[in-house]
């Protein structure tokens, strides 16, 4: 490895080329316009003979089309977008879903809804964690909390939608892809996979057709179920997260991306204070490592803390019980965990029983407050 400073969006296209990208299909859109800039900046750059295509499409539809056609023949592609874009992407994310196409999408979160602005949110999280499309389609949705780490998530996101033949996201926002980070460059190997089922053509060898389309519906439920199986075997295996001085404290905060810098860091210092707390970080937003949480959330008070209206809290809440706490901000405005849990009194825990639907509150009672 060599350390070097690097800004985020130049860390995620050269990891992308290290991992052998052919192809980038895309529309520019702030914040994620850095990142295509750099990828047809190094069109034709000799040390990545693998990578042969930069199309600027004229609008996102068009984009993932492209992406659609290279996945199906087995190359790697990839884009970057932001909230906006995506929205014009779903239709065809559904439709590889069911036929099964891989490629990599890279959303850089801007505020929204609408035109918003180009701040850092996290205000994307349901939008691709619940249904990303039509259908009920679901991708896996890996979440880097900075520059090195978005590098080993592209290098991941290829390899995953590889295996499993599904869109694969990478979930950032403005914060990651404009900082500046000396990291240490991974050495990311060239992703190569198996890719007899792909479309070749007749100079391809064998002849093969990707379909979504199952017009009786004893064939769509046959289809269906598969994709179903598929996705619990992802569930089961493809899962990652990290619980950071979870041991003995009495407060986790639940926390991804550049949220979970920050609440690491609220974490760090209150415990200088004599305060226990520690951080429990989703890797992977879909699948999300609900009984990992579970665990982690046992007998200790559960405070989200996150960069929007509070989606995470909402899928937290349901899952742990209405008594979960939030520390929430949006629009662009930095979550600061610190200021808000030094607020509360020590003694006032709120603690997930297991096997519980709700939560109970032991000791001292007292008014949560949210920033």
């Amino acid at each position: 490895m060599t350390a070097e400073l690097l800004r985020g969006a130049e860390a995620i296209g050269l990891a992308a080329l290290m991992s052998g990208v052919e192809a980038y299909f895309g529309y520019p859109i702030t914040p994620s316009s850095e990142i295509m800039e750099f990828m047809a900046a190094e069109q034709g750059d000799p040390r990545f003979p693998r990578y042969r295509v930069f199309l600027q499409a004229s609008s996102e539809v068009e984009a993932v089309n492209m992406l659609m056609g290279a996945g199906a023949a087995g190359h790697l592609a990839m884009t970057a977008t932001s909230g906006p874009g995506l929205s014009l992407m779903a239709e065809g994310v559904s439709y590889s879903v069911g036929t099964e196409i891989p490629f990599l999408i890279v959303d850089v979160n801007r505020g929204g809804p609408g035109l918003g602005n180009v701040e850092p949110e996290q205000s994307d999280f349901l939008f691709v964690t619940r249904s990303l499309g039509h259908g009920g389609s679901k991708a896996i949705v890996l979440a880097p909390q900075g520059v090195g780490e978005a590098m080993e998530h592209v290098n991941r996101g290829f390899r995953l939608a590889f295996e499993y033949r599904i869109p694969v996201v990478v979930l950032t926002d403005a914060i990651v892809v404009h900082m500046r980070e000396t990291v240490e460059v991974p050495d990311l190997g060239e992703v190569k996979s198996d890719v007899g089922w792909a479309v070749r053509g007749r100079a391809g060898g064998a002849r093969h057709l990707l379909n979504s389309m199952y017009l009786e519906p004893h064939d769509m439920r046959i289809h269906k179920e598969r994709l179903s199986a598929k996705w619990r075997e992802i569930e089961s295996r493809v899962k990652d997260f990290e619980c950071i001085a979870c041991d003995g404290a009495d407060t986790v905060l639940v926390a991804y991306g550049v949220a979970a810098r920050k609440a690491e860091g609220a974490a760090r210092k209150l415990r200088e204070r004599g305060r226990k707390v520690g951080v429990f970080r989703p890797i992977t937003l879909s699948p999300f490592p609900w009984g990992e949480l579970e665990a982690a959330a046992e007998g200790r008070r559960v405070i989200v803390v996150e960069m929007s209206e509070g989606q995470l809290h909402e899928e937290v809440a349901a899952r742990l019980g209405p008594l979960v706490e939030s520390i929430a901000a949006a629009g662009g405005e930095i979550v600061e965990p610190e200021e808000a849990i030094a607020r509360w009194t020590p003694a006032a825990y709120r603690r997930y029983i297991p096997g519980s639907p709700r939560r109970t509150v032991r000791g001292v009672s007292t008014a949560s407050s949210s920033s």
